[in-house]
C-alpha cells in the first residue's frame, strides 16, 4: 500500500510539474510573439520538457506517432547539417511553439464551458439544434465538446447514426471558421501571404454547404429517424461565449492587422475565461481555479502538443532540405492544380492512417518556399483537415467514437464516405472557381 501511495503522489508531483512547464513556456511564447521580449528558444526548451514528461501518458499508438514524426524531422534535419546547411536544434525545434502556445491557452477555455440544455422538439428540429449548437460549442470547447455533448446523446449504451453525425460533423466543420481549433491560426502564421479576410468568406461557406448537406444526407439516408430524432439542443446562452471570442478576434484583426492573429488568440483564451471567474467569485477564487488548472487539467493537452511539435520539427528539417536544394520540387509556384491535388492528398492519405496535422505540416514545409496562391492554399490545407477528421477511421475525433462511444468502424465509413466525397467535389470546385477569377 505504501509503494501504491508513492507511486501516486510521484505521478501528482509529475503532472503538477508538466502543467507548470507548458504554463511557463506558453506565457513567454505569449510575451515573445507580441515582441516583450526575446524568448523563444526559452519557450522552446520547457514545451519540449513537457513533452519529454507526459510522453509516459500517451497511448502505445500516441508515442509511436510522435517518435515516428520526430525521428523523421531529426533525419531530415541531419541530412541538411550534413550537407552544409545552417541547422540550429533550438531553431529547428521551434518551428511550431507557438502552436503549442495557443493549443495551452485554449486549454483554460474549459474553466467556463459548460452545457446547459434548451427546451427541446423532436424531430428534425431537434436535429438541426443540436447540430448547430454542437457546431458553434465545438468553436472554442475542442475535442471535450465531443465527450460533453457525446454524453448527453448516448442513451441505452448506443449513439445513433445521427448522432455520430452530429460529433463528427459539427466538430470537423467548425474546424473551417474556428481560429481556437488550432488549423485555421497554424495555416495563417505559417503559408506565406494569408490573411484571416482573405479565406473566411470561402471557408465559412464551405462550413453552410456541409451542414447543410448533413440535413440533406439525413433526410434522404434516414428520413424516419430523423422525424422521430430526440437530441440535445444547447440554451443560446451557452453559446454566448464563443461567439464573444470569435467576434473579438475579428473585431481585433480588423483593427489592427499588423497584430499577430495567433496571439491575439491566445491572449483571449487566457483573458475571458479568467474575467469571467472573476466576475462570477471574485479574484482570490478565480486564481485559486486557474492555478488548480494549471497543475491537474493543463497536461491534458499533451496529445495536441506532442504532436503539433514534432509535426514542426519535421517540417522545418524538410523546409531545410529543400532550401539546399536536396528536395526538388517539379513546379516553381502553386495554382488551383497544385491546391486540389493538395487537398485531396490529404484526405486520402488520412484514410489510409497517416495523421492529417502531419501531412499539413509536411506540404506545408514543401510549399512554403514557392506559395504564390496563399488563399488556395489555405483553403486546401484547412478543408483537407476537416474532412480528415470527420471522415478518416485514424483521426483523433472518431478515435473518441470508436473508444468512448463504441462507435464501429463500419458505422463510421457508412456515415461520412459520401459526405466526404461531394464536399471534396464541392471545394475542388470552388477553388477552380476563385482561380478563374483571379483569387490566389
Amino acid at each position: 500500500m505504501q509503494l501504491i501511495r508513492t507511486l501516486n503522489d510521484t505521478a501528482d508531483l509529475t503532472t503538477r510539474l508538466s502543467g507548470v512547464l507548458i504554463f511557463a513556456a506558453m506565457l513567454l511564447a505569449l510575451a515573445d510573439t507580441f515582441q516583450l521580449i526575446e524568448a523563444t528558444h526559452l519557450a522552446t526548451v520547457l514545451a519540449w520538457g513537457f513533452v519529454l514528461v507526459e510522453l509516459r501518458n500517451l497511448t502505445g499508438k500516441q508515442r509511436r506517432l510522435i517518435l515516428m514524426l520526430s525521428a523523421a524531422g531529426v533525419l531530415f534535419s541531419c541530412w541538411a547539417w550534413f550537407k552544409g546547411g545552417q541547422v540550429a536544434a533550438l531553431d529547428i525545434l521551434s518551428e511550431h511553439i507557438k502552436l503549442a502556445m495557443l493549443l495551452a491557452a485554449v486549454n483554460f477555455i474549459r474553466l467556463v464551458s459548460r452545457l446547459e440544455p434548451a427546451p427541446d422538439h423532436k424531430g428534425v428540429r431537434s436535429f438541426l439544434t443540436t447540430l448547430g449548437g454542437m457546431h458553434f460549442f465545438s468553436s472554442v470547447a475542442n475535442f471535450s465538446s465531443v465527450l460533453m455533448v457525446g454524453e448527453q446523446l448516448y442513451r441505452n449504451e448506443r449513439l445513433s447514426a445521427l448522432s455520430q453525425v452530429i460529433l463528427a460533423r459539427g466538430f470537423s466543420l467548425a474546424v473551417l471558421w474556428s481560429p481556437f481549433l488550432s488549423i485555421l491560426p497554424m495555416v495563417l502564421d505559417k503559408v506565406p501571404g494569408s490573411d484571416i479576410y482573405a479565406v473566411y468568406p470561402f471557408t465559412i461557406a464551405l462550413a453552410i454547404v456541409g451542414l447543410l448537406l448533413t440535413l440533406v444526407e439525413s433526410r434522404y439516408r434516414r428520413p424516419e429517424e430523423l422525424n422521430s430524432y430526440a437530441g440535445y439542443p444547447i440554451k443560446r446562452s451557452t453559446l454566448l461565449l464563443p461567439a464573444m471570442l470569435i467576434s473579438t478576434v475579428l473585431l481585433t484583426a480588423w483593427l489592427a492587422p499588423d497584430l499577430p492573429t495567433i496571439g491575439v488568440v491566445a491572449l483571449l483564451a487566457l483573458l475571458v475565461p479568467f474575467s469571467i471567474l472573476v466576475l462570477k467569485s471574485g479574484m482570490t477564487s478565480a486564481s485559486r481555479s486557474a492555478a488548480k488548472h494549471v497543475v491537474e487539467r493543463l497536461p491534458d493537452a499533451r496529445v495536441e502538443i506532442a504532436l503539433f511539435l514534432t509535426a514542426g520539427l519535421l517540417a522545418a528539417g524538410v523546409k531545410a532540405c529543400i532550401a539546399l536544394g536536396l528536395v526538388d520540387l517539379p513546379f516553381q509556384e502553386t495554382n488551383a492544380h497544385i491546391a486540389s491535388f493538395v487537398l485531396v492528398s490529404i484526405v486520402l492519405l488520412a484514410y489510409l492512417g497517416i495523421h492529417q496535422f502531419a501531412l499539413v505540416a509536411i506540404f506545408m514545409g514543401f510549399f512554403a518556399e514557392i506559395t504564390t496562391t496563399p488563399t488556395l492554399m489555405a483553403i486546401a490545407y484547412i478543408l483537407g483537415t476537416s474532412l480528415s477528421m470527420s471522415g478518416s477511421i485514424f483521426s483523433g475525433l472518431n478515435f473518441i467514437l470508436q473508444a468512448r462511444f463504441r462507435c464501429s468502424i463500419r458505422e463510421i465509413l457508412a456515415n461520412n464516405s459520401l459526405y466526404t466525397l461531394l464536399m471534396l467535389t464541392a471545394s475542388v470546385a470552388l477553388i477552380y472557381l476563385l482561380a478563374a477569377f483571379g483569387i490566389h
